[in-house]
Order: structure tokens, then sequence, then C-alpha cells
């Protein structure tokens, strides 16, 4: 883990990139969940090539003035820095890439890469779904094990 120090009250911005990894151009796409601790956006941008009727762009946003929602991005905002600063080397050549991106009060921003399965968000990812309103899918760059089934379990 890096030494570097971070105050989390002091991250006023929240974003976090995905992509699909290798796999069929219909089903490529690239995503964004940006969280301020008073909003929520998404975007979803199938790749251009894309002809899947079921692979359509989608964007959606929500402010709110809820104490609950700011609290909540207050704990994401706390377990931000162990992503930012971790010195874990983590890639599969198949998966796309996590890029989490913080923003200061200062307006300096932070920047990472992972090339790793979502689990090793889970808890991170977890959290940040809970400020996903029940009326929207879950964003794709957020999706992990808990979004499926379990596929050993018989019918």
């Amino acid at each position: 883990m890096k030494t570097k120090w971070v105050n989390c009250v002091d991250i006023i911005k929240i974003v976090i990139k995905g992509a699909s990894g290798y796999g069929p151009v219909d089903e490529a796409y690239e995503d964004k969940v940006t969280l301020t601790e008073s909003s929520i956006s998404y975007e979803y941008k199938p790749h251009p090539m894309s002809e899947l009727k079921t692979n359509v762009p989608m964007k959606w946003s929500y402010k709110t003035n809820s104490p609950l929602f700011k609290q909540v991005y207050k704990e994401v905002a706390a377990k931000t820095p162990y992503f930012l600063y971790n010195d874990e080397v983590l890639f599969a050549t198949d998966i796309g890439p996590t890029e989490i991106i913080a923003t200061f009060e200062d307006k300096h921003k932070e920047t990472v890469n992972y090339f790793c399965p979502s689990e090793f968000f889970l808890e991170y990812f977890r959290l940040i779904k809970k400020l996903v309103p029940e009326t929207e899918y879950t964003p794709a760059v957020l999706l992990t094990e808990d979004d499926f089934g379990d596929e050993d379990s018989e019918i």
C-alpha cells in the first residue's frame, strides 16, 4: 500500500468508468458512474459498430438533499483511497478496465486503472449500489457476483 494519506472528506466527486472486455463487438460498451454527495449519474455507450438491438445507449441522473444519501457517499469516499493507492497488481487479459477517478476539494484528481474481476471491488460496489435508484438497472461497471444467479444450484 502506498503511504500517501488522503482525508476522505476532501473527495468531492468519484467517477468509476468501465468497459467490456474481450468479446463480440455487438456486446461491447463503455460506461461511467459519477457520484457527489448530492447526486448520482450514469452513462452507458455501446460500441459504435454494435448492431445488437438490446445494446442501446442509456443515461440517467438523480439529485437529492437526502442526509442518508450523503452519509453513504461519505462511506464510499472513505473507502476510495484504498483503491487509489493500492499497490496490488491485479491483471486479467480478457477483462475490460475499471478506472476510478477521485476529484478533491482543491480540484486535483487521482486516477487508477484495474484490469481484474469486479469481485475485487465487491464491498465498495455494494456500497455504491445503495445509491442507485430502485427504478434503474445496476450500472454495468458495478455488476458483481451479487447480481447473477448461482450457476451451480439446481432448479
